[in-house]
């Protein structure tokens, strides 16, 4: 998240504060021997911008790799934070909410014209759009090309869609 369009720089009239320091996440200001404004550029989930003063730099880093993916042939029980490309009919078990952090996430690429059947755990359901599944319930697909990103929110014990493409049928 940067605060450096918080920032009122304006061109030819004056008005504007001249920016003369930067600022990370860690490591200090860089041109900290400059008195005047300073913008922070910040980090945010998975990013991390450090400070250099000595060279006057800021270093953006990502610490954290995203989803892993793997292809899929046989029916399984989905990961968090996984996504999976279904290359044959099957079932996707997701996951026992036991314990089940809020916001875990299983994305599902269909490639496949066979049915993929998403199969909720215990009294989990499925949400996509307004079709709610019942307890226990499935979202099946049977068109390549088909996606659904499932984000878990336990307070429901429901797993929502969040972004899907394509026809899921939710029982």
């Amino acid at each position: 998240m940067s605060q450096a369009g918080m920032n009122n720089v304006s061109g030819g009239g004056g008005g504007g504060f001249p920016i003369v320091s930067l600022t990370g996440d860690t490591g200090g200001p860089i041109f900290p021997s400059f008195p005047g404004y300073n913008v922070n550029i910040l980090g945010g989930i998975g990013v991390e911008v450090n400070g250099t003063p000595v060279n006057n730099t800021l270093t953006v880093n990502v610490t954290t790799a995203g989803f892993d993916w793997s292809e899929e042939v046989i029916s399984f029980t989905a990961d968090p934070t996984h996504g999976y490309f279904c290359n044959n009919g099957l079932t996707v078990s997701l996951p026992s909410s036991i314990g089940l952090a809020i916001g875990s996430t299983v994305i599902i690429y269909v490639d496949t014209v066979s049915p993929v059947i998403i199969q909720a755990a215990g009294s989990d359901r499925i949400q996509v759009s307004q079709n709610i599944s019942i307890v226990g319930g499935t979202a099946t697909s049977t068109a390549q090309g088909n996606i659904l990103e499932l984000v878990y929110k336990p307070s429901d014990d429901t797993w929502h869609s969040i972004s899907s493409l394509g026809t899921w049928a939710v029982v």
